[in-house]
């Protein structure tokens, strides 16, 4: 007989997800977690062995789902390269469905606690920030390539750079300032040259 699907793998990660992304990982607790996922700590924990490893297994679902459904839908698929870019740093400042204020990033806001000295989170985390670093890479070729960027671009450097402002970004954003839009177009027109005009 199968079993309910409360206790499927997937249910189980993507609701534990959702805690941790909309509450912050320091804010919840096994009781919290307990409501959530409508089972109780001893068997969290056989299943995830510890909390740190639970963590980071939300980490890399939130990372495999929210991320890269958002890489691919504005970053791959967009037809011009830069406009891609803007709407992928932009679209992280629209609050979650049916909430008031953006949360952020699991990625970022898990960085920023106590959580993130634990190894397997601080693992799951790089592998995160990574996975979004090489994107802003993949997407800088492209528009080099469809000469958009002057062509002598350090695409490593510059995708570094848009990951620290995108990291900046997502902080300003779960704390509620304003103006944050401005603030995008004029990081992207700092970091990203455009080709030299044809003499």
């Amino acid at each position: 007989m199968a079993r309910p699907a409360k206790f499927d793998d997937n249910v189980i990660l993507d609701r534990a997800t959702d805690l941790f992304w909309r509450d912050g990982v320091d804010n919840v607790s096994v009781r919290d977690l307990e409501d959530a996922l409508e089972l109780r700590a001893p068997s969290i924990y056989r299943r995830y062995h510890s909390r740190e490893q639970l963590v980071a297994r939300c980490i890399d679902r939130y990372v495999e789902i929210e991320v890269s459904g958002r890489i691919t839908r504005l970053l791959i698929n967009a037809v011009d390269p830069l406009d891609g870019l803007r709407a992928f740093f932009t679209s992280v400042l629209r609050p979650h469905a049916g909430e008031a204020t953006s949360r952020g990033c699991l990625l970022t806001n898990t960085a920023g606690g106590s959580e993130a000295a634990a190894p397997a989170v601080a693992a799951a985390i790089r592998r995160g920030l990574d996975r979004i670093e090489a994107a802003l890479a993949d997407q800088l070729e492209r528009a080099v390539a469809a000469g958009l960027l002057d062509r002598r671009l350090d695409v490593a450097a510059t995708a570094k750079a848009l990951l620290l402002s995108f990291q900046g970004l997502l902080l300003l954003a779960r704390n509620g300032d304003e103006d944050l839009p401005a603030g995008v177009d004029a990081a992207l027109a700092a970091l990203l040259p455009p080709p030299p005009a044809a003499s």
